[in-house]
């Protein structure tokens, strides 16, 4: 590879890691930076970060990176916000955790009202799993109803009820009906996974059918609104309409998860693109940028259970202050920023990225709503489920990916390394940083063309 960078110190971080994590991280989902293997392939990249400012991203080893990865999301208004950390300190200084309310929790979930869901209640938590664990429970208490329908390579979050279909660790071993479950992980009930149904996204057919026939049963739909797990997908036309207009019909609560595209997409999240209210919302990432925060917004009467006390949601770390601070300075922050200069240099940069695919026929597509996006290697035009990203092939589409997701690291830009591509833009990154980026694709993916011919 051209010019690659020394990772010596993560080498020798990541040996005592290996030793004293399993498998030498605390999450998983980023093996393919700590383990250095992309889909079997070797792939050298840094695994210990030392900081990050604005939209730059330093590893131990002192090799600066203009960051597309930003912590799988969160980071929002760029590394390091300065309005967001002062608001921090200035919370440290009066407490962190108090065993009862704070003001600033309120304030929080004023803004909540305010730009998400109008009519409705907040519950606090602390992380996305969390959030969307609550909501199925919301849900459940409320119409008294067991089962729920997710769609496959949605991800909310690591609950034993989400590893149904989730396609973590089951690549390649979807189920081939629908309806039928695969479990990506050791550890899961099988009671738990009879509660759990599966379908294909954007398949109105399938999710028609399957409401009318087993929506007595059904507590809740649960969907992110536009994909950006395993695959940066919108909703086909009239696919979230119909979806809503069922769940009412049959008496289901519809979860939205904008874990991912709350605050991302807008103020008002995806739901607020799309024009289309759901039951409850579920926030997490974009809240805080990067401060750890959970968010539940839900109407009232779904609520009803945990105000009458017969059901329980509870966290010594529910509305902390100290993240409840930095979602308040967030949000504030992003009031008065312009989303369409977001929108405008995410564009600008899937455009330069599918102009040069096109230059350099390597096939492949380029697909998001502009703060975050997907880079494919394929000879599909359209990516409309996960399926079909778990249905690229390896050669050349996959060795082309390796190759090229290396060529932006080895030129100082971060991305992680997968089949989907998922990028993600914060409003830290600027023009100049968008221009670099676009050059330094258009060497990676002359690089990929080369190394690996059709």
């Amino acid at each position: 590879m051209t010019g690659e960078p020394v990772f010596t110190r993560s080498r020798e971080l990541q040996l005592e890691a290996n030793d004293l994590l399993p498998g030498g991280t605390n999450s998983g989902a980023r093996a393919a930076i700590t383990q250095g293997i992309y889909e079997g392939l070797s792939i050298s990249t840094p695994s210990f970060f030392e900081r990050a400012k604005g939209s730059r991203l330093y590893d131990v080893d002192k090799n600066e990176y203009i960051d597309y990865h930003l912590g799988f999301g969160p980071i929002i208004l760029g590394h390091s916000n300065p309005a967001v950390n002062n608001a921090v300190r200035q919370q440290i200084e009066k407490g962190t955790v108090f065993g009862g309310n704070s003001e600033v929790e309120l304030k929080l979930c004023r803004k909540f009202v305010k730009h998400v869901m109008s009519q409705g209640l907040t519950v606090l938590c602390s992380t996305g799993s969390e959030a969307t664990s609550i909501a199925r429970r919301l849900a459940m208490a409320y119409n008294k109803k067991k089962k729920i329908l997710k769609f496959e390579g949605h991800y909310h979050g690591w609950a034993d009820w989400n590893m149904v279909a989730n396609v973590h660790s089951v690549i390649g071993s979807f189920a081939k009906n629908s309806g039928q479950r695969v479990v990506a992980a050791d550890g899961v009930p099988q009671s738990v996974v009879d509660d759990v149904i599966i379908l294909p996204w954007n398949d109105p057919a399938a999710l028609e059918e399957t409401i009318r026939r087993e929506g007595e049963d059904i507590s809740a739909v649960i969907t992110e609104v536009y994909q950006a797990n395993w695959g940066v997908i919108p909703p086909e036309k009239g696919y979230l309409e119909l979806m809503r207009k069922l769940t009412k019909e049959n008496g289901i609560a519809l979860i939205f998860d904008e874990v991912i595209t709350g605050f991302r997409m807008g103020l008002g999240g995806a739901q607020k693109e799309f024009g289309i209210t759901p039951d409850i919302t579920t926030l997490a990432k974009c809240v805080a940028n990067g401060f750890t925060i959970g968010t539940v917004l839900a109407r009232k009467d779904i609520m009803e259970p945990v105000i009458s006390d017969r059901t329980y949601i509870a966290g010594t770390y529910n509305g902390n202050p100290l993240s409840v601070a930095a979602a308040l300075a967030t949000i504030t922050e992003l009031e008065s920023s312009d989303y369409s200069k977001l929108y405008e240099r995410g564009n600008a940069i899937m455009k330069g990225i599918r102009d040069s695919m096109s230059d350099n026929h390597v096939p492949g597509l380029v697909q998001g709503p502009g703060p975050l996006w997907s880079v494919f290697f394929t000879d599909l035009e359209k990516i409309s489920f996960t399926r079909q990203v778990f249905s690229i092939s390896m050669h050349p589409h996959i060795k082309r990916s390796a190759i090229f997701f290396q060529g932006l690291i080895n030129r100082g830009v971060m991305a992680m390394p997968t089949r989907y591509g998922r990028m993600y833009l914060s409003f830290a990154h600027s023009d100049e940083d968008v221009k670099k980026t676009i050059e330094v694709s258009d060497e990676a993916l002359k690089e990929a063309k080369g190394a690996v011919a059709e």
